[in-house]
Order: C-alpha cells, then sequence, then structure tokens
C-alpha cells in the first residue's frame, strides 16, 4: 500500500511541473521537496531507531557551507561540492555521534541541542574560515551540467531537479533501507534495546550509522537549498527553521511514513500561506500543532488508517 501512495503521489506530481506556469508556486513546490528531505532523514533517526537528536539542523547548515565555500573559495564545480558537501555533513554527524550515542534518553537531546546552539555564533565568528560572518555567503554558484546552468529563477528545472532527489531519498530509505536488514535493526532498537541486543544486534555500532545516514541525507538538502537560493546565512539555524521542521515532523507523524513527506507539504504550504499574517504567523502555526497533537496525537497520517498502527512500510510496530 505503501509504494501504492508514492507511485500516485509521483504520477501527480510530475505533471504539476509541466502544467504549471506560476514562479511562485513551483517555488513553494521546490521547497517542499527539499524539507522533505530533511524530514525524512530525521525521521529515520528518530521515528525509526529512538535516537533524540536535535541537532538535524547542523547537518543541514554543514551541508549548505560546505558546499558553498568549496565552489566559492576553491572554485569546485557545484555538483562535486554539493557531493562533498554531504559527505562533509555525514563526517560532522559521525563526531557528534560518537560521544552522543554513549549517552542514554534526555542527555542524548540536551547533547545535540548544545551542539545546535553552539555552531551560529562559530559561523558568525568564522569568517576567516570563510563562512562570511554573520553576513553570510552570497553569490552561490548555481548548478550546471552539459552546458546548461540552472539559475534560481529558472524554476521548472530546480522542480524536477529536487523531485527527483527528494523522490530517490524517500525510497531508499523507506523501500530499501528500513524494509531490509539494516531497518530492522534499528526498528528493533527503538523497541526494546535489550532484546535487540540479545538477538545479536550492536546498538552502537547500528545507532552511529543511523546518525551518519541522516547528516548524510540532510547535508544533501542542505546543498541543494545553498546552490538554489544563492544564499546562506547563519539564519538556517535559527529558531524559526527549527520549529518548522519540527513541526513537520510532529504534525505529519514520526515514524509512521509518509507522515514526515506529509508533515513537509502541509507545514512549507501553510507558511506560505500565513505570509501576510506577518508576527502571528508562528502562533497560528503553533495553534494548528497543539490542535493536531490534541486530536491527532500520532500525526495527520493517521486520518486514513484504522486498527493496529504501522509504523513501517515494511511492517508493523509498537502502538
Amino acid at each position: 500500500m505503501a509504494k501504492l501512495y508514492f507511485a500516485l503521489a509521483m504520477l501527480t506530481l510530475v505533471p504539476v511541473g509541466l502544467l504549471v506556469g506560476d514562479s511562485y508556486v513551483l517555488h513553494v513546490f521546490i521547497l517542499c521537496f527539499i524539507w522533505s528531505i530533511v524530514v525524512v532523514g530525521w525521521d529515520l533517526v528518530l521515528g525509526y531507531v529512538g535516537i533524540f537528536n536535535f541537532a538535524q539542523l547542523v547537518f543541514f547548515a554543514a551541508g549548505a557551507y560546505g558546499s558553498a565555500m568549496l565552489s566559492l573559495g576553491l572554485g569546485i564545480h557545484p555538483v562535486g561540492a554539493i557531493f562533498l558537501g554531504a559527505l562533509g555533513a555525514g563526517a560532522l554527524g559521525l563526531l557528534v555521534g560518537l560521544p552522543c550515542l554513549r549517552l542514554r534518553g534526555e542527555y542524548v537531546a540536551l547533547f545535540t541541542f548544545a551542539v545546535h546552539l553552539a555552531l551560529p555564533p562559530l559561523i558568525t565568528q568564522g569568517r576567516s574560515f570563510g563562512t562570511g560572518g554573520p553576513t553570510g555567503l552570497i553569490g552561490i554558484p548555481p548548478l550546471e551540467a552539459f552546458g546548461y546552468r540552472m539559475t534560481t529563477i529558472d524554476k521548472a528545472a530546480w522542480y524536477f531537479l529536487t523531485l527527483a532527489v527528494a523522490a530517490a531519498i524517500v525510497y531508499a530509505v523507506y523501500f530499501v533501507l528500513l524494509p531490509g536488514r539494516m531497518g530492522k535493526a534499528f526498528v528493533a532498537l527503538r523497541d526494546s534495546e535489550d532484546f535487540a541486543r540479545t538477538l545479536g544486534v550492536n546498538d552502537y555500532r547500528y545507532k552511529l550509522g543511523a546518525f551518519v545516514i541522516s547528516a548524510m541525507i540532510t547535508g544533501i538538502a542542505g546543498a541543494l537549498y545553498a546552490h538554489y537560493i544563492g544564499v546562506v546565512t547563519p539564519k538556517i539555524l535559527g529558531n524559526e527553521f527549527f520549529l518548522m521542521v519540527m513541526l513537520m515532523l510532529s504534525v505529519g507523524g514520526i515514524g509512521r511514513f509518509p507522515g514526515a513527506v506529509l508533515g513537509a507539504f502541509v507545514i512549507t504550504i501553510g507558511n506560505e500561506l500565513l505570509r501576510d499574517a506577518g508576527q502571528y504567523r508562528l502562533l497560528l502555526l503553533g495553534l494548528g500543532v497543539v490542535l493536531v497533537i490534541l486530536f491527532l496525537p500520532n500525526g495527520v497520517v493517521r486520518l486514513h488508517r484504522r486498527g493496529p498502527d504501522r509504523r513501517s512500510p515494511g511492517g508493523r510496530g509498537r502502538g
């Protein structure tokens, strides 16, 4: 059934890029695809492995800044810079995961949130290292392939690129990784670490692997965002972005496909519709989240489901 939903979504979204000529609408969809990648990475580590990681935007920033600095400072081709930026985010995920996974419960959340809080000052004070300081990096080169330059105004090209990348990552995570041996180990660790260990699951190795994979996925999203917008500043680690990503995951449904992707679309589109509300925008979004948590504690993905909860595309989890 999950694969059917995925196929129907692709059959719906591909014609949209061909038929919609409004650049603003395409821009909103591009943001939906990019944020879908971010929340899929976070859903993997939080919803399916059970690690309370609050440093996800750190990896987004690592991918964005890494790719931007490589293409601007070293002249590396943007495609190569995106690949290296994702690897850099994965390496940072390894560095963060090594110490934090020796902790348990709320201490993991506190440690990763402390990492999130520590990065903006480092970026702001890191002008000499090429971060651009408080103003960030401007004029990030657009993507180029086979002599074709994908500038920010070329919405149709960016629409299909981000759709293709998001679709590939969603498929790889939910239909290849999670139903496989590694994914089953992830879910076993989430449900009962002690029982998983009796089955021979190396909890530290699998959790660290999930951390690195999640960081690389998020780094890809950050790199794409940087080359699409053309500007990256410390604001991507601000409270607004952090709150938005948390809302996407909580509204959609943590560890419940396609909750993360659905939440990314709902919150991104809702955020754009509420632009005219000004300073009340986040308040209205927060009120909506409170209502969802009260009446749909498992996310909007539960609206169409009956019976036992299904925590992954390939099987059942705890209720």
